[in-house]
């Protein structure tokens, strides 16, 4: 039964092999189902090439047509310059399973980002800024449990909500504007205690809020000048009394000097204790 069976099973394949290679309609079945599995490899390595282009900013911002078969890349469009160029069909070529990739792409040194890149561009910064901002404002322990909310349009920042005292609102506005890449900000939060000493912040001792005011306003301006530092958030103030010591290290004598300068600059500041030191500098052999 069990032979009868095999036997049965054996002559269907072999009617089916006949009929695929002698018929006009097995032929055309069979290339029918091939063609679609193809197609499907070809679109998901078309895919992963335009997920390759996407994680560049410098591809990212222009139009590149994509077009995958059988392990071919085929790219056109148009970039700025030839290392652009280049770097589109380094990454299509760094892509698992492909085999060649046809660089068509035309250099065009007038070309500029299109539209929809710009704006998928500033949105994502947007996002990124709104995420950064949030993060800090939950990390301030002056302005925890305070009603906050920001928005981020253009890389403005708009701040709207409510704070228990005018330093908390200018401590938030503060903090927002230490964000990278924020243009500005725009400070509509409500005060609900708007009698309170500027400096003042509920639950601590007045003296180690001015204090640690002072220290905020100076490490706000550090960071303004961060461009001219190697690492300004190495630098730390401690503020005390009107005056302020800078601890950590900074990468040369100029930088110590300028930090020095910008803390002296402060209104409030009456003393700076410079303590920074100059980390050591390894010499090329």
């Amino acid at each position: 039964m069990a032979r009868k069976a095999l036997i049965t099973a054996l002559a269907l394949v072999v009617a089916l092999g006949l009929f695929v290679y002698f018929t006009a309609t097995g032929r055309s079945l069979l290339g029918r189902v091939w063609g679609e599995s193809r197609s499907a490899d070809d679109i998901a390595m078309t895919n992963k090439v335009k997920s390759a282009f996407s994680l560049s900013k410098r591809l990212s911002a222009y139009e590149i047509n994509i077009e995958a078969k059988s392990g071919v890349v085929t790219l056109t469009g148009q970039v700025p310059s030839d290392v652009d160029k280049e770097l589109a069909g380094n990454v299509a070529k760094d892509i698992p399973d492909v085999k060649t990739v046809e660089n068509q792409i035309q250099v065009n040194s007038g070309i500029k980002p299109s539209e929809s890149s710009v704006r998928e561009g500033m949105r994502v910064a947007d996002l990124e800024i709104r995420a950064n901002l949030n993060e800090r404002l939950m990390s301030s322990q002056g302005l925890q449990g305070q009603s906050i909310q920001a928005s981020v349009q253009d890389r403005i920042v708009t701040l709207t909500g409510r704070v228990e005292t005018p330093a908390q609102k200018a401590g938030a506005e503060q903090v927002a504007s230490s964000v990278p890449n924020v243009v500005s900000v725009v400070n509509n939060l409500e005060v609900s205690n708007p009698a309170a000493a500027q400096n003042e912040t509920p639950g601590e001792p007045e003296g180690a809020s001015r204090d640690k005011d002072l220290a905020n306003r100076v490490l706000f301006a550090l960071f303004k000048e961060r461009e001219n530092f190697a690492d300004a958030g190495a630098i730390k103030v401690a503020g005390r009394n009107n005056a302020v010591t800078l601890t950590g290290s900074v990468a040369s004598k100029a930088e110590r000097a300028l930090a020095q300068r910008i803390a002296q600059d402060v209104d409030g500041v009456k003393n700076v204790s410079n303590q920074l030191t100059v980390a050591a500098q390894t010499k090329a052999p």
